[in-house]
């Protein structure tokens, strides 16, 4: 039963593909896409637990299973992609050959994702991951921004090498337990070079394709340049899996202390630079992106700390808050992306909604982000304990920037769809916060003080006048620069876990 929530998304992909090869085009193809996109809601609804496909014993088989861990990312990725899905219909133009293809490119990325989160072994991940992957860079070329091929191929070849790298390191894992079932690996494996090896090796893959820093160089571009419902996806879910394999792969070797410090230190890292990038960011579409390098750190700082349900409550949280974002800024500046030049004056809803996601993000309660930054906070102890107040405060800074500026414009022509799906997801962010036991707290209070006080005094700088733009240099120099970097990342952790 739970294999067909990623084979249900398949079919109907498959279906997509056969109706555009036979020229139907319209409803048949809509009715298809949101089949394929609302129906594996209901396996999670009727069926829990694990399953080994196909009869087999655990050892030789493929364990699936949806549970306290996983289970907050596909209710995540299933939320969200729902309203991208109602946000295509209206976004595509169904008399253009190409929206066919790329509906069926969104149903692939569903399947993978979602078949990456229930694997229970390295393998099966890897190939759904995979599956996801080829989907989004797809989609990033298909758009018709200036420099979206250009962002499909920087984004390409380095998630391709970390594939690589990737499969090689579950091959050590393999070798050295002769498994690839988590729960069993985790069970045979005793401390050796080989598995610090394969520790180090997809740690730093993995970091890689989920874009945090300082392994993030190919997601500013690619985030940005996506069609927005694609942008919604890449950034709310299609970085999630690559966290799902950091849960999978601790919870499964032996792990020293170091790598968790230095994990922790990564996510700090990456929560902070984002904070800084988006301060200097004009382009709306950038800054959101940035806000991904930045989010993720939270989520890998519940990994490294071991608290992975924890980790995986945020997820959720970002795909529902960063996702509904996407959404509406992708439908607010429809015909420029420079902050000041658009806004939501005259679109209440789209006021709203892009005010609660706001708070969502920043960690105000009672909406979602508030009650995920609670637990990642409160499995932190002595200096680490810190980097969620501080981060929070960046966050809202930057995010009374970004309402600054959009206060100061009027949207063009939103049509129904993109309000409905951005408000579902900022109703969504506050109705599952609620659920959950966000209340609101002083501590709330102070925060959006000592933020809007910062927020003034940046201003009466000017900083907010001022831009960082990355200067385009030749495709090939940016991959090289990316490759060194994740080379260094990676013989980093390996020396870090010399005896």
């Amino acid at each position: 039963m739970i294999p067909l929530i990623t084979a249900i998304p398949l079919l109907f992909a498959f279906t997509i593909a056969v109706l555009d090869t036979l020229r139907v085009k319209g409803a048949p193809i809509k009715a298809a896409f949101l089949l394929g996109a609302v129906l594996p809601a209901g396996i999670p609804l009727v069926r829990n637990g694990t399953e080994v496909v196909g009869g087999w014993s655990r050892e030789a088989g493929i364990e699936v299973g949806i549970g306290e861990v996983n289970g907050p990312f596909i209710a995540g990725e299933l939320i969200l992609f729902t309203a991208v899905a109602i946000y295509s219909l209206s976004y595509f133009d169904f008399r253009d050959r190409k929206t066919a293809k790329a509906l069926a490119l969104f149903l692939l990325i569903h399947a993978g994702l979602l078949g990456a989160f229930i694997s229970l072994d390295f393998f099966n991940f890897y190939i759904y991951m995979e599956m996801a992957s080829v989907g989004a860079f797809a989609l990033v070329a298909f758009s018709e921004e200036p420099g979206s091929r250009r962002a499909a191929f920087k984004y390409l070849i380095p998630s391709l090498l970390a594939s690589y790298m990737f499969i090689f390191a579950v091959g050590l894992i393999y070798m050295e337990t002769g498994y690839l079932n988590v729960d069993i690996v985790a069970e045979a494996a005793n401390p050796s070079r080989e598995l610090s090896a394969a520790l180090g090796i997809a740690f730093a893959s993995l970091l890689l394709k989920a874009g945090i820093f300082p392994l993030h160089g190919w997601l500013p571009d690619a985030h940005s340049v996506a069609p927005t419902p694609a942008s919604a996806l890449l950034s709310g879910a299609v970085v999630k899996a690559p966290a799902y394999g950091m849960i999978l792969l601790f919870s499964a070797l032996p792990l020293g202390e170091a790598i968790k410090t230095v994990g922790m230190a990564i996510a700090a890292a990456s929560i902070f630079f984002g904070i800084g990038m988006m301060i200097f960011q004009r382009d709306a579409k950038r800054f959101l992106a940035y806000s991904t390098v930045s989010q993720m750190g939270y989520v890998l700082l519940g990994i490294a700390s071991m608290n992975f349900t924890e980790a995986a409550y945020y997820a959720m949280a970002h795909s529902i808050f960063k996702g509904g974002l996407f959404l509406g800024i992708g439908s607010l500046g429809r015909k420029s992306r420079k902050l000041g030049e658009f806004g939501y004056r005259g679109a209440p809803v789209m006021a709203f909604s892009v005010l609660a996601l706001s708070l969502a993000i920043g960690g105000v309660s009672p909406f979602i982000g508030a009650y995920a930054k609670g637990l990642i906070s409160s499995g932190l102890s002595g200096n680490w304990s810190l980097v969620v107040p501080l981060g929070t405060v960046g966050t809202l800074v930057s995010f009374t920037k970004l309402n600054h500026y959009l206060l100061k414009g009027s949207p063009g022509k939103l049509r129904t769809a993109w309000k409905l799906s951005t408000s579902a997801l900022a109703v969504a962010a506050l109705g599952l916060g609620i659920y959950l036991g966000a209340k609101v707290k002083p501590a709330d209070f102070i925060y959006l003080a000592v933020s809007a006080a910062i927020f003034l005094a940046l201003r009466e700088l000017g900083l907010f006048d001022r831009e960082i733009k990355a200067k385009p240099a030749e495709v090939g120099r940016e991959i090289n620069v990316l490759t060194a970097v994740f080379v260094s990342v990676m013989l980093a952790l390996l020396l870090l876990q010399r005896p």
